[in-house]
């Protein structure tokens, strides 16, 4: 023969595998890190702030059932995220 080896159809087949493994890793790679954060963010974060806004509402609705005035419950909650909103912009950097 033409000085090939008698394994040759091993080694073009290992080229083609290593050369798709490689494109395969340049190109998918990125498409499944994105779609792993977005699965993060679906099943992790909306829950989370799901659960927040009903912990507020549940909030208000005690307060308003502790003091029998809705105006008291809404100011309380309301002076809680003012007082929290100055306490964040104080501390934002200049």
């Amino acid at each position: 023969m033409l000085g090939l080896s008698e394994d040759w159809p091993e080694q073009a087949a290992d080229a083609v595998v290593n050369s798709v493994d490689k494109v395969r890793d340049v190109t998918s790679g990125p498409v499944v890190g994105a779609s792993r954060m977005l699965a993060y963010v679906v099943f992790g974060v909306f829950p989370l702030i799901i659960v927040l806004v009903l912990g507020i509402v549940a909030t208000v609705r005690g307060l308003e059932v502790a003091t029998g005035r809705a105006w008291a419950a809404h100011g309380i909650v309301g002076l809680f995220f003012v007082s929290l909103g100055g306490y964040t912009w104080s501390r934002r950097p200049s």
